[in-house]
């Protein structure tokens, strides 16, 4: 390749986890792998926004957590792996992100994709 070619991502639209986009989201990412407590997941699941807010989340974070919008969490600079950890304590999982960052449905996304997972490795199946 040459030097004068433009790297890019497709679609149009993915987020690239920069060191600018990791400083932005410190808080935010902080937050989100605080949650790999059971005693942090229950004070969060207890009062939301006060947890937030103990940890420095801005009203506007705060909000996009409220709202469970794992989109505008993602652009703020929440990494994946730690927003991971708030969908799945408030019940949600990866599908749920990557349905909403594509602006559909969890059954929408798992009827698209191309392969099916059957067996969980170290189980029977």
């Amino acid at each position: 390749m040459s030097n004068s070619m433009a790297l890019t991502l497709d679609p149009p639209g993915t987020y690239v986890y920069t060191a600018e986009m990791a400083l932005k989201g410190h808080r935010l990412t902080a937050f989100g792998l605080s949650l790999r407590r059971a005693h942090n997941r229950e004070a969060f699941l207890a009062d939301e926004a006060g947890y937030m807010g103990r940890h420095g989340l801005s009203d506007t974070e705060i909000a996009h957590v409220l709202a469970r919008d794992w989109t505008a969490l993602i652009a703020a600079g929440g990494h994946l792996q730690a927003m991971l950890k708030v969908a799945a304590t408030v019940g949600q999982n990866l599908w749920h992100i990557g349905a909403h960052n594509a602006g559909m449905t969890v059954e929408e996304l798992m009827a698209i994709c191309p392969r099916r997972v059957s067996v969980i490795p170290g189980e029977e199946g």
